[in-house]
């Protein structure tokens, strides 16, 4: 199997895959959010707070998967394929079970949580109204975060690049014939938006198994030959991976709270953001690529007794991030009515020059998220995901209160409430940068 080194070269082999498939994976809500937006500024706002809901919830799956590429890498660069399957299956089992929870805790207990938080009936009656149809399709978005894992893991990503492109051209096409009805569907607004990003999922599920198969991975590492919990490997894929898990899901659940912060101030304020933060997941695509391969090769190096060669490898996905991030700064800043209107129609009432001043300060939180992302991503590929957990926790909790602060207590204009995303990703960087240049996490064996 292809063992990863530390050239630029190689980082762009195992990144590009990712960021790729990132950029189709983002197309999912991108991709309802902009039909929305053609629909009515309810619709948008509904499906803005839904969406992130639903990616709250996501993100524990997410978290856990991310723990579990961690310790697929770990044992490739020790060269334990044998234990790689037993890791896969056990994880693949646990992620399927907590799918079936957080459907059930989605489809049952959405309505009672959103409905305190969502001050326009209207929106909320929307919003629900997507949830009941988009919950169902955790199930197979999680089933999809096993193989990611485990192909990232051995550092072969291609595969997701195939998957998530065919899940976001299902996913536009359906958004299409659903939502307006064409090509003889019936016309369902914002539930069709829901069921098509829901089958979208399933269509790469379908794409995962073929390629597993075809390509005889399976039997490379011994994929589904158990079917029974090794208690065992679960405890240890347990305590990387829950850490991670729970990270993710504060990340995730500060930002939802931040959004709320902003339903506060108005429709106009939601819908705004809304559009923002999707062209805010777009841009950092490339950076989420980073990330995983930073992770990856992280963990590997420390599996081949390399350690020394950790802080060099941080400094040079650094570099290679803070040059990807460049483009975008350049376009946010000389042409922001272009990349804006690629999101939104204005004939929704003069909403892309009232988004001018909030893509200025999300192009400068992009900057630190670059740079800051790479760090982080270094403590949690060293494994130490506990102290991972610990520094997201302390930043995330700054950033409410920031939140808070600046939107609830002084009720200012919406651009000044995302100032709180440069102030957080410099935190995370700095807290990050200093642990890693501490040299506390290595001995950490996982």
């Amino acid at each position: 199997m292809t063992q990863p080194n530390y050239t630029t070269s190689s980082i762009l082999k195992l990144a590009l895959p990712i960021i790729l498939g990132g950029i189709a994976q983002n197309v999912i809500l991108a991709t309802d959010v902009f039909f929305m937006a053609r629909v009515d500024e309810i619709s948008l706002d509904a499906v803005g707070l839904a969406g992130l809901f639903y990616s709250t919830v996501y993100i524990l799956g997410l978290g856990f998967s991310t723990g579990v590429q961690i310790l697929i890498a770990r044992r490739h660069g020790e060269k334990a394929h044998h234990a790689i399957g037993n890791i896969f299956d056990n994880s693949l089992l646990f992620l399927f079970c907590t799918s079936l929870v957080l459907w059930a805790g989605m489809e049952f207990l959405g309505p009672t949580v959103l409905k305190p938080l969502i001050s326009s009936e209207a929106v909320y009656t929307r919003a629900i109204e997507y949830l009941d149809h988009r919950s169902w399709g955790i199930v197979f978005a999680l089933i999809n975060l096993s193989f990611r894992a485990f192909y990232i893991g051995i550092s072969k990503p291609v595969i997701i690049t195939v998957s998530t492109v065919g899940m976001a051209l299902v996913n536009v096409v359906l958004n299409d014939a659903l939502i307006f009805g064409h090509y003889g569907f019936p016309e369902l607004g914002i539930k069709g938006a829901a069921i098509a990003s829901s089958l979208a999922e399933i269509s790469a599920t379908l794409m995962f198994v073929l390629y597993t198969f075809v390509g005889k991975y399976h039997l490379s590492f011994k994929l589904f030959e158990s079917w029974k919990w090794d208690l065992p490997v679960m405890k240890q894929v347990v305590n990387i991976a829950s850490p991670v898990m729970f990270q993710y899901f504060v990340s995730h659940a500060g930002w939802f709270l931040f959004f709320i912060v902003i339903e506060q101030s108005g429709e106009r304020a939601l819908a705004i953001s809304v559009v923002i933060r999707m062209i805010y997941m777009f841009q950092m695509v490339p950076f989420w690529g980073f990330m995983s391969a930073t992770n990856t090769m992280v963990s590997f190096a420390i599996g081949e007794g390399r350690s020394a060669e950790v802080m060099p490898i941080l400094k040079k996905i650094t570099g290679m991030s803070v040059v990807a991030a460049l483009p975008f700064l350049a376009l946010n800043f000389i042409i922001p009515e272009w990349v804006i209107g690629l999101a939104v129609e204005d004939k929704t009432g003069g909403i892309i020059a009232d988004s001018v001043p909030t893509l200025y300060v999300i192009t400068v939180a992009l900057f630190f998220f670059a740079v800051a992302m790479t760090w982080f991503s270094g403590v949690s590929g060293s494994g130490n995901t506990r102290t991972a957990l610990w520094i997201e926790t302390t930043t995330i909790a700054m950033y409410l209160l920031v939140a808070w602060f600046l939107g609830i207590l002084l009720k200012e204009a919406v651009h000044i409430i995302w100032i709180t995303e440069p102030i957080y990703f410099m935190m995370l960087g700095l807290i990050s940068y200093l642990y890693m240049r501490s040299g506390k996490w290595k001995g950490r064996a996982i």
